[in-house]
């Protein structure tokens, strides 16, 4: 517990020095209001497609909708300055099994999950710095885990015939975890950048899950370079980033040191059309190797590679590569807003041909505000994203999402999969609706989970054995001053655990956090 006590420390020291500055936490209700954010301003320097942490491309006087006030304050970025960031105290407890999704570096198991964060972040001439890290403490209560497979780790995914590095359950024991969360060491040079971070990357418009990248897991440590902002071309604003970072194993994977980073390199591209108003297009891309055969070319691979060099090798070669195309089209004069995620796993092929839902992951989803007195609205968003495997896996092989046949952890960071949070194979429904105010926010929300498809009907093919979750949920956020206090529950009906016919559990969530600016 003294990860606590030392940034509690830290973040009460430095209250007294200046002013707020807004870094987006895994989980914490300000991601979605800055997305009302954005939708609501239209006229501001919105994200394309790579949607930061740390908030820095417009002012905080520049938003014509922004009930919260302070309590959104995007960083200035027009000089020197230095900023103390929200402090926030979060605690979540669950009674039968773990539940974490979209909470980055955080892992929330059965029982009581504490969670704080808080730091600091500035500018001194073209350097850019943010400290914001999360230092949390897990009870990690026991709970019945699946049937091992083999010789499987107990505490791993057992559900795989290619194995991957996708925690159960975090050992026996109640731990305390201190990550850097959303920290970055940044030279920026007008609307062009280059730093070093650990923050979490969202590609895409996906609010709910994003299949190449998101925030399920703890950020990737890595270096990236390209456009700080977006920048003006003949067509239209642009932005692009190339990255390089280390994926780690959890230890629950296996006993062999030599595997345990992998290299990971991606680039993302966006574009927002200058002759079609409101559309927005994106391409993203990412790979990962065994760290132990990294070669300098490898620096180059999601430049040059487009196809699997080997495709008679069981559709594997050392990389596992993933691609995506992502469109959003916004509505400005009527609150509306639509998008579609599609992708592709494992050199998969074209989208052209006979067999174009080869390999595909894809999330399609649109949020649509309804305008109510004193800048209060209402905020319907629907979602559904899959990840199974198509009915060509008969003819051509291919790997289930986040699996390689090569590289075993697949992708995932620390035993969490870095975006689609359902899982391989799965498949999931989401829809929401919330009322923001000056006073806060409530909101009610609805999702479908049905778990690995592709292990069911390769092992399974029996009706009444489907995996499934519903969970119903309710949240309410109250604005007090300085202060958000926000209390969420969810309730999870979950048939077939495991597969296991007629396994029915029931499982409650709770959640209550504390947030404060500082002047």
């Amino acid at each position: 517990m003294k990860s606590f006590h030392l940034l509690g420390c830290m973040v009460c020291l430095l209250a007294g020095l200046s002013s707020q500055a807004q870094v987006l936490v895994p989980g914490d209700v300000m991601l979605d209001y800055y997305r009302v954010i954005e939708m609501k301003n239209s006229s501001v320097n919105k994200r394309i497609n790579i949607y930061p942490s740390i908030i820095n491309q417009y002012q905080k006087d520049s938003l014509s909708w922004n009930p919260w006030g302070d309590h959104f304050a995007p960083v200035p970025d027009d000089g020197n300055y230095f900023r103390v960031l929200d402090g926030l105290f979060a605690n979540t407890y669950i009674t039968n099994y773990p539940r974490s999704y979209n909470d980055g570096a955080v892992w929330k198991g059965k029982g009581l999950t504490s969670e704080l964060h808080g730091g600091i972040t500035g500018r001194i001439g073209k350097f850019r710095y943010t400290f914001a890290p999360v230092a949390y403490f897990s009870q990690n209560g026991e709970f019945d885990l699946a049937p091992q497979s083999g010789n499987n780790n107990p505490y791993n995914y057992q559900f795989r015939n290619q194995r991957i590095d996708y925690v159960q359950r975090f050992g026996d024991d109640p731990f305390v975890q201190f990550n850097l969360g959303q920290s970055e060491l940044r030279f920026v040079h007008r609307k062009f950048t280059l730093g070093i971070s650990t923050e979490n990357m969202v590609w895409g418009p996906a609010q709910n899950t994003p299949i190449l990248m998101g925030n399920n897991s703890a950020g990737i440590p890595h270096v990236d370079i390209g456009t700080d902002q977006p920048v003006n071309t003949f067509l239209g604003p642009a932005e692009v980033k190339f990255y390089w970072g280390l994926l780690s194993e959890s230890d629950y994977f296996d006993d062999d040191s030599s595997n345990d980073n992998r290299y990971w390199s991606g680039v993302s591209l966006g574009l927002r059309s200058k002759h079609v108003k409101g559309l927005s297009l994106g391409v993203h891309r990412a790979f990962y190797k065994r760290a132990d055969e990294f070669t300098f070319s490898d620096i180059f691979i999601s430049i040059y590679r487009f196809q699997n060099p080997d495709p008679d090798a069981a559709g594997n070669d050392e990389y596992d590569q993933m691609g995506a195309a992502t469109i959003k089209w916004e509505f400005d004069e009527v609150g509306f807003e639509t998008y579609i995620e599609f992708a592709k796993n494992d050199f998969g092929g074209g989208i052209f041909g006979g067999e174009p839902d080869h390999a595909l992951g894809y999330t399609i989803g649109f949020s649509k505000l309804v305008d109510l007195k004193n800048d209060a609205l209402l905020k319907f968003t629907y979602e559904h994203a899959s990840v199974g495997l198509s009915k060509t896996m008969f003819v051509r092989v291919n790997n289930s999402w986040y699996t390689h046949g090569i590289v075993k952890q697949g992708y995932t960071q620390n035993g969490q999969i870095i975006a689609g949070g359902i899982g391989p194979g799965s498949n999931t429904d989401y829809l929401e609706i919330k009322h923001y105010s000056r006073a806060g926010m409530i909101g009610l929300n609805l999702q479908r989970i049905r778990f690995d498809d592709d292990y069911f009907f390769g092992n399974i093919s029996d009706k009444f054995q489907h995996d499934f979750e519903w969970t119903p949920g309710i949240e309410y956020l109250r604005i007090v001053n300085k202060s958000r206090l926000k209390f969420d529950m969810k309730y999870s009906l979950r048939q077939n655990m495991y597969f296991i016919r007629e396994n029915k559990q029931n499982n409650f969530y709770f959640g209550l956090s504390y947030a404060r600016i500082f002047h």
